[in-house]
């Protein structure tokens, strides 16, 4: 036995007894049984389901319909810029490695700087001798 350790003291983690309690809690737990459900709950149950399914696809059904009209615009855009001025248009569908214009951009962002108050300023104020 440790130096200075109760008896019957438990050996988890920090010596905390809470811990053990815990873990039994948690861990120890018997499976719970399976919930039957009436022929009446069922149905209702299932009917729930296929509702949600269908929430879930109208859905997803909006989304892919945004986008559509997204890439459509875009086309409409790149068409545009091919007929204005087919040299931008050139550079815009170019694909260079070397491209450096998003790491230029800089993002406008609502966040606070990471030097929120500068506690260090130095004052004008000449020593007293």
């Amino acid at each position: 036995m440790r130096a200075g350790a109760k008896k019957g003291a438990s050996t988890s983690l920090n010596g905390d007894v809470r811990n053990d309690l815990i873990k039994k809690v948690l861990f120890d737990a018997p499976p719970r049984p399976a919930i039957r459900l009436t022929p009446e709950d069922f149905e209702r149950h299932e009917t729930i389901e296929r509702a949600w399914k269908l929430v879930r696809q109208q859905r997803k059904q909006e989304q892919e319909k945004g986008l559509a009209r997204k890439f459509e615009m875009m086309r409409k855009a790149n068409a545009e810029l091919e007929a204005t001025s087919p040299v931008l248009f050139k550079h815009s569908q170019s694909k260079e490695r070397n491209a450096v214009f998003p790491r230029q951009l800089r993002t406008l962002t609502d966040t606070p700087p990471k030097q929120i108050w500068n506690y260090r300023q130095p004052t004008n104020a000449t020593p007293k001798a």
